[in-house]
Order: structure tokens, then sequence, then C-alpha cells
């Protein structure tokens, strides 16, 4: 038997911690590797993903700049505002390089403006000088900004010098259709060079797209093909027709400007007047919607639509009373008629006399003529699902009425999606889901009622996947909110 030799033992313990430093510092991930996996996830759009795997490298390598702001665009990209600020104090305090200290100028200027805080994204913004290779995004983000206060004017000079500056191709696009759009109101043949700009190939060098901005590049509304197909629209209907699509886009004084000049359409009057009222209660000015209604129901007093509009803005400038005496006299005047009964179960709603307005919504779509009923059954079932108001009884047979109505809708079949799953059938809620995806692929409502179905049906990685794609496409809307609650709820891996 051979003696005791602590030496050897000491060696073999040396031997062996060393081996198991060298195989931890072998296999150690690289933060600049995770990161760049990150940045793929990010310039996919799978903000989720990315959001973890960014907030995962901060917290292992807490000093390590560049996750700190990485971890803050995403949090901008998800409307976090509070939560990103903090971030970007850390970045900066840690040190950034020169390209990485712009990025972050472009994020923390969107994050401010985000926040209300216009001065301050000016501000920021200033930060960027036109030697940087972020200067034609920072001038392409000024412009959306003043679009976004109401200065059209001041955009469309912003979207010009932003072109000039130098663009990458898909915010170039942009830039050109957003000069479209604000140009069609007033110069036709304006608007149609820029919409042809915004789909001609470039020839001269333009600068390499930064994927890592491509969250901040303006939004495709208003569509460029909508705004086409109104340039070549009757000269007479434009202004409606332009008018509404400022509405949807929430272009609120532009809207008004073209339907005011819609008024001077003999034809047009009343529906322009009922849209002007629409923008107004849409910007919260309820006394000069109002005012907008009362003439026009002088003007026609024994039509019962413009007193329908007139109660449904009285609802929404809570006057109860005022609203209920419209909807009298509309009734009086047309008892039979739909949409009056629609703005009654509104009204009834409102004092939350719920039993009451369902029967209104009833009534209304008993009375529907059949080119309307798919809408009016679409408002029912919504009413229902709001409400959680004999959803089965009577919300889901008017979703599945909705559906048999309007079969290329979208919005009808995520309604009828979350009807039927309300009502325990994850089989049919999966299949109408799909549907409602397959008709818009960018709907996150729809990939939100996809997931709950199949995590009701036992099929957890797949609802995971439609949870998260429902985050994605929406990452500072509810609907991101929901579908990370529900991951977390579910416990999804």
């Amino acid at each position: 038997m051979g003696s005791f030799q602590p030496s050897r033992i000491a060696r073999a313990v040396f031997v062996l911690a060393l081996l198991v430093t060298v195989t931890r510092l072998t296999f150690q991930p690289d933060p600049h590797d995770v990161l760049r996996k990150a940045d793929a996830l990010f310039a996919a759009g799978r903000y989720h993903e990315a959001f973890h795997a960014y907030r995962a490298l901060a917290t292992h390598t807490p000093d390590f700049a560049p996750a700190r702001l990485r971890l803050a665009m995403t949090l901008v990209v998800r409307g976090e505002g509070p939560a990103a600020s903090r971030e970007f104090g850390w970045a900066l305090k840690l040190g950034l390089n020169d390209a990485a200290m712009m990025l972050a100028r472009l994020y923390q200027g969107r994050m401010a403006a985000d926040m209300g805080y216009a001065d301050e994204a000016a501000r920021i913004w200033a930060q960027i000088p036109s030697s940087s290779a972020l200067y034609g995004l920072r001038l392409a983000l000024e412009a959306e900004e003043r679009l976004r206060r109401d200065d059209y004017t001041g955009a469309e000079a912003g979207y010009h010098a932003a072109l000039a500056a130098g663009l990458p191709e898909s915010w170039r696009r942009s830039a050109y259709a957003r000069i479209a759009a604000l140009r069609a109101g007033y110069d036709p043949t304006g608007a149609w060079e820029n919409l042809r700009r915004a789909t001609a190939a470039m020839h001269n060098p333009i600068p390499v797209e930064q994927s890592l901005t491509a969250p901040l590049r303006p939004s495709p509304i208003p569509d460029p093909a909508q705004i086409a197909a109104i340039l070549v629209s009757d000269e007479a209907i434009r202004p409606q027709l332009l008018g509404q699509v400022y509405l949807t886009a929430g272009w609120l004084p532009l809207a008004e400007a073209q339907f005011a000049l819609a008024r001077n359409q003999a034809s047009l009057t009343r529906s322009a007047e009922a849209y002007s009222a629409y923008v107004r209660i849409s910007s919260g000015d309820y006394t000069v919607a109002i005012a907008h209604l009362r003439n026009l129901v002088a003007t026609v007093p024994d039509d019962p639509r413009p007193r329908t509009v007139l109660a449904l803005a009285y609802l929404a400038a809570q006057d109860a009373s005022a609203a209920f005496a419209e909807i009298q006299e509309a009734r009086r005047l047309a008892p039979d008629d739909p949409d009056v009964l629609l703005a009654l179960g509104e009204w009834y709603a409102a004092q939350r006399d719920y039993v009451a307005a369902a029967a209104a919504y009833a009534e209304a779509l008993r009375l529907a003529p059949p080119g309307r009923r798919g809408a009016y059954a679409l408002m029912q079932a919504q009413y229902h699902l709001r409400t959680s108001l004999q959803v089965c009884d009577q919300g889901l047979p008017a979703a599945a009425e909705a559906v048999a109505w309007l079969p290329g809708d979208a919005q009808a079949w995520s309604v009828l999606a979350q009807a039927r799953l309300a009502c325990g059938d994850a089989a049919g809620s999966r299949d109408a889901a799909a549907q409602a995806s397959r008709l818009n692929p960018a709907s996150p409502e729809a990939a939100y009622h996809y997931g709950r179905a199949l995590a009701a049906l036992g099929d957890r990685a797949a609802a995971r996947d439609a949870l998260i794609r429902a985050a994605d496409l929406a990452p500072a809307s509810e609907w991101r909110v929901r579908a990370e609650t529900q991951i977390a709820v579910w416990g999804l891996p």
C-alpha cells in the first residue's frame, strides 16, 4: 500500500478545478453572439422572443451596454415608455459607440413623442447630425411627428427633406406614399406622381436598410392603393371618399376639410354633415358636432337618420336625456328603422340596462334589410360578448349569422371564434379563428383567439406560437398584453 501523498491530491484537485474553469470559459456564450441572435429575432418582427432574449442577456451581463440599448428599443416598440427610459439611461451610463448612440437617439425620440413630449422628442432627434447614417430617418420621424400633431404642411416638407437626405428603400416608399396621401386633397396630379415614385425602382445608390429601425417606419395607412382608387373616382364624390380615408387614418382636420368640400355637393350634404360631426366627436369636440347635427335635423326634420346620429352624439357627450328625446322622435318618424333601434340599444347600455339593450339589438337585427343583416348581426354578437350577457343563447347565433352574410369578413370570423370558445366549442373556435387569420393575416385578434382555442384543445406548443404571433402583430396594443398574460397564466414554455 502506497504512502499518503497530499501533494498528488492537491495537484489532482488543481487539475480538476482548472478543467472545470476551462470548460466554463470554453462553453460560456459570447454576449455578442447572443446579441446577434436576438437582433435577428427583432429584425424579423419577432418582438416577444427578442424582448425575452434581450432581457435575459441584460440580466446575465448587466454591464453590456448593447443589451441594455436593445432592451430599451424593444420596450419602445411594446409601448412601455417608462421602462424604456430607465434602460436607455442605463445604456448611456455604460457607454455607447457613435453608431449605437445615434440608434439610441432615434428610439429615444420616438419614445418621448409616444409619451406626448413633443419638445423633448425634437431635442433628442436634433442630436443626430447630418453626417450620421440615420439622419434621413431622423427627418422622416420628425415629419411623422408633425403629421401626428396635425401640421400637414410641415409634415409634407419634412418628408421631402428626408428624401433629399437619403432614405433606405422601404422608408423611401413610405415617404412618397405619405406625400401622395397628403397631396391627394389639393393636388391630384402631384399625388399621382408621388404614388408612381413610391412604387418605382431606384437606380441611384441609396442608404443600406437598417434592420433594427424597421419598427419605426411609418404605418402603411392610408393605403396607397386606396388613394389611387380615389384619384380615379368621380370628382363629385372624391372629397367624401378622401375624407373617410383621412378619418380612418386619424387625420381629423384633413377629414373635416374634405367633408366641408363634400357639403357643397347637393347630393352629399347630409352624409358629409354626418361625417363632419363624427370627426368632431372623435376629437372630443361635442359642442360643434351637436351644432352640426342640429342644423342638419332642422334642414330635414322628417328624416330619422340625422336624429339618430345626434342621439349618439348626445350619448358621447353624456347627455342621456337629450339623447333619449332624439331617439323617441326618430322612433315616431320611423318605428321600424333598425338604425334607430341600434341607437336605442346603445342608450340602454349606457344606462346599464343590459337586458333592454339586448332586446333592442335583437329587434334591430330582425328588422334589418337583407343587404345589411350581416353588419347588424355582427354588432349584436359583439354586444353580447362585450357584456357577457346571453352569449350562447343570442350572441353565438348572431355571430354565426354574421359570417353567413359576411363570409369574407375577418372580424366576423374572429367574433364567431370568441363566441364558440365561450360556449365550449373549442374545435369550432379554432376553425373560425383560422379562417379569420386566413382572411387577415395581420389581425392580432384572430391570432389571439386561435391561440386560446388551441390551448383549450390541449395543443400547448401551437397555442404558444399563436399567442406570440398575436403579441408580435401588435406589440403596443392590448392584444400583446392579453396574449402574454395568457402565456404566463397557462405556464406555456
